[in-house]
């Protein structure tokens, strides 16, 4: 078993410093052992890390004393840190299973950081793999609860925000029990590991007892599976690149994310991409699926849905995405110089002062354009306030002359959503009268005309 164990070590691209988490537990303590005596010289460099979690009495500190005791009889570094989970997870309202998940993988990134160590070895072996598959299917966790546990798992993919190495992953059990008994280990037994009243427990003494009875070689069944779900995932996740590039928009200032809502449409797996980016901001199915029905509706604008901590808003043209940070004062106003780019709040703008190009003129979405010498600089960029008005250009009144409307008709009429509400900006005349709608509409008084010789072009970025 040594040489295979020298394999996964050479094969995991890793660097010693590594960080061993050893519980004392017949797993940790060979991965301790295989560490320690492993065949390159340089993997011998590691140290280890113990929680103790309390919540065994006595026991969880016989475990610390033990694993200890190990360490420092073999030269090895010891790292311990005690937590009180069972109130932490009284207070944040998680399980005890997930607070102490969170604890110690909090604990092992602070320790990688501080004492220079590359990644955080831990001791599943192939039974943890196939017991969380079937926990995952229980859970209805989705594809990647069925793709299992990697090796390495890269600092983005892991809990402890530094890789995370697997090195027993590819043995079984009773391989790892059998290495423990025959290199004359000791061990620590959690007496928890015995009561079936624990699902994986459960899992693991009473499912693949009857799953081995059906087909002797299940575990390898199922491994193989495995890698064909992570085959599988591997082409979802390009296929999910490939749509946000396609729907996606640069977001505005203050915004997370911005998608067109006219690509979203015309997705043919939209349910599925939308659940994939959407779920690890908070949003739940049941508003996932209220969304696409949304989008797909014949008017789509003025919906807004809640994840956590920011919320989804969707507009006429496009679905935005926003940290929810509630009210906040009206920005102050900034008096526009010359060209340049400036800030009103949270939306910055870029002005520039250019002339009138050849051939006819054809607006730019998203572009405030008008005439210079009707617009001169200085002029003042403003949020927009309740009783705010223009004569937007092409409106005519029954008169024949320019028709008058307020700004927040304005905002119907285009549908904009709450969050553009907030965020939008006019150009202010002096009074309740104003010139322009930033990125939206124009007043007739400053419009470009045939005599116009330069333009002010206002562009939100």
């Amino acid at each position: 078993m040594e040489p295979r164990f020298d394999r996964v070590l050479d094969a995991s691209g890793l660097r010693p410093p590594l960080l061993l988490a050893v519980s004392g537990g017949v797993d940790s303590m060979v991965m301790a052992d295989l560490f320690l005596h492993a065949g390159d010289p340089a993997f011998r460099d590691f140290a280890v890390a113990h929680c103790n979690f309390r919540l065994r009495g006595a026991d969880s500190d016989a475990d610390e004393a033990f694993v200890s005791a190990w360490c420092e009889a073999a030269g090895i570094p010891f790292f311990v840190r005690s937590f009180d989970t069972a109130s932490v997870a009284a207070e944040t309202g998680e399980s005890v299973e997930m607070a102490a998940r969170r604890l110690r993988y909090d604990w092992f990134t602070g320790l990688c950081r501080e004492q220079g160590f590359t990644a955080v070895a831990v001791a599943h072996q192939m039974d943890d793999q196939l017991e969380t598959l079937f926990l995952n299917l229980l859970r209805g966790t989705g594809l990647r609860g069925l793709c299992g546990l990697r090796t390495v798992s890269p600092p983005e993919a892991s809990a402890a925000g530094v890789p995370v190495f697997r090195p027993l992953l590819s043995f079984t059990r009773e391989e790892v029990l059998s290495y423990a008994v025959g290199h004359g280990l000791s061990w620590r037994e959690d007496r928890s590991n015995a009561d079936v009243r624990f699902k994986r427990n459960r899992i693991r003494r009473e499912l693949f007892p009857l799953l081995e009875q059906v087909n002797p070689s299940f575990r390898q069944t199922l491994l193989k599976d495995m890698e064909r779900f992570r085959e599988v995932q591997a082409v979802a996740d390009d296929a999910l690149q490939a749509f946000c590039a396609e729907t996606s928009v640069p977001p505005l200032s203050g915004e997370t994310l911005r998608f067109r809502n006219d690509r979203l449409r015309a997705s043919a797996h939209l349910p599925y991409f939308l659940r994939r980016l959407l779920t690890p901001y908070g949003f739940s199915a049941s508003a996932v699926h209220a969304l696409v029905r949304t989008l797909l509706s014949d008017a789509p604008a003025g919906k807004t849905y809640f994840g956590d901590d920011c919320r989804l808003e969707v507009s006429a043209a496009h679905t935005v995405l926003l940290p929810d940070t509630g009210p906040q004062e009206a920005p102050v106003p900034v008096t526009v110089e010359g060209p340049g780019v400036y800030r009103c709040g949270n939306v910055a703008f870029e002005v520039l002062a250019e002339p009138v190009p050849a051939g006819p003129f054809i607006p730019e979405e998203g572009v405030t354009v008008a005439d210079a010498d009707r617009l001169p600089f200085p002029f003042v960029v403003r949020a927009w306030q309740e009783g705010d008005w223009m004569y937007p250009l092409g409106l005519r009144a029954a008169s024949g002359g320019p028709g008058r409307k307020k700004i927040s008709d304005l905002f119907t009429d285009l549908k904009y959503s709450a969050s553009e509400k907030r965020r939008a900006l006019v150009v202010g005349d002096g009074g309740s009268h104003v010139l322009a709608l930033l990125g939206s509409r124009i007043d007739s008084a400053v419009r470009v005309r045939g005599t116009t010789v330069r333009t002010v072009r206002l562009r939100i970025i």
